[in-house]
């Protein structure tokens, strides 16, 4: 239970830190613009979201029992997290700008800490706000900020930082037919790691479309691992509780961030 916690957070590796540059206008960027405007026109809005999905994970050891995992966000705020095995709550996460924590009730343990040292053991830098976009179907970099290449391919684009980061490649796919996020990978240029994440089954909510099913592929060159999400229910701008209180007694995870 506490690896799936531990890889959904990785999956916030995709949000390795851009830098913003200031944008210019010019008469090639004209489809670019327009296709960023559709695809933020259709981008979900919300205030708050609370979502039922079943997650399955798989490594080289196999494929792991059916986990149910609740997504709470109070957008920009916080995101809340809560695993259930057969029923019984085995793990919760609450996510802040400013904090990362979780507790694990199958083995007594708990993680109190920040994007800063999770970013460290993680080796690249990642914020609340690009995992919450990553959760929601949206790119982790705003694509109205920057400057990007798009590739056209067969079922859209192929969208690219015009200046790639020198630790990591990044690429988005974004469909031409409703303007969502097909695919977002990264690329660790020293060659240690990959991770891909693909959206599908994207059905209407309200006027806005949303991805139902997320399959996250995690490689570190060693070992791969699997996660596939898929969303039951999500209700909208509802009130929504995110209780939170590390049980005392537990041991504390201590990451070592030199890994």
């Amino acid at each position: 239970m506490r690896k799936l916690v531990y890889i959904i957070l990785l999956v916030a590796l995709a949000s390795c830190g851009a830098k913003k540059a200031a944008s210019t206008s010019t008469a090639e960027d004209v489809s670019a613009k327009r296709l960023i405007t559709e695809y933020y026109n259709n981008a979900l809005t919300y205030k708050t979201l609370d979502a039922r999905t079943k997650i399955k994970y798989r490594d080289k050891k196999g494929s792991k029992p059916t986990v149910t995992l609740t997504i709470r966000i109070e957008k920009d705020k916080k995101i809340w997290l809560n695993a259930s095995l057969i029923g019984f709550s085995g793990a919760r996460a609450l996510i802040t700008p400013q904090k990362v924590q979780f507790y694990d009730k199958l083995n007594n343990q708990y993680f109190d800490g920040d994007f800063t040292f999770l970013s460290q053991y993680l080796g690249v830098d990642i914020d609340f706000y690009q995992l919450q976009r990553l959760l929601t179907g949206q790119t982790v970099y705003d694509l109205r900020e920057g400057k990007y290449t798009f590739k056209e391919t067969q079922t859209g684009y192929e969208v690219t930082p015009k200046k790639q980061l020198k630790e990591a490649l990044i690429f988005f796919g974004i469909a031409t037919q409703n303007f969502v996020t097909q695919e977002q990978r990264i690329e660790q240029t020293d060659g240690n790691g990959t991770l891909d994440i693909a959206y599908g089954n994207y059905k209407q909510i309200g006027s806005k479309t949303f991805p139902f099913s997320l399959d996250i592929l995690a490689d570190d060159g060693r070992n791969q691992s699997q996660v596939q999400i898929e969303f039951r229910d999500i209700d909208l701008d509802g009130e929504v509780r995110m209780p939170f209180s590390i049980p005392s007694g537990y041991e504390e995870i201590k990451l070592d961030a030199k890994r």
